[in-house]
């Protein structure tokens, strides 16, 4: 059963939920949102945002909170 340990980002600043339903393989090897590079999340979000595509997970854990923005999924496994 696939399972994921991605924790949630967010802060007390946090206004704007994302909420997902599982990520994909590669997001849990990678062990983040959104991780595989074909991926447009990140890019969808800066190109609304007005900014650069953060690109290190430190990066896209500071751009989300800088826009007060949290990810979190409904589901921690799936059959």
């Amino acid at each position: 059963m696939p399972v994921h340990n991605i924790n949630p980002i967010y802060d007390a600043q946090s206004e704007i939920l994302i909420l997902g339903s599982f990520p994909s393989v590669k997001s849990r090897e990678g062990q983040f949102f959104y991780d595989h590079p074909q991926n447009r999340f990140w890019k969808v979000l800066a190109a609304v945002l007005g900014t650069s595509v953060p690109q290190s997970h430190a990066e896209k854990s500071a751009f989300l909170r800088a826009h007060h923005i949290a990810l979190w999924d409904v589901l921690i496994s799936v059959l």
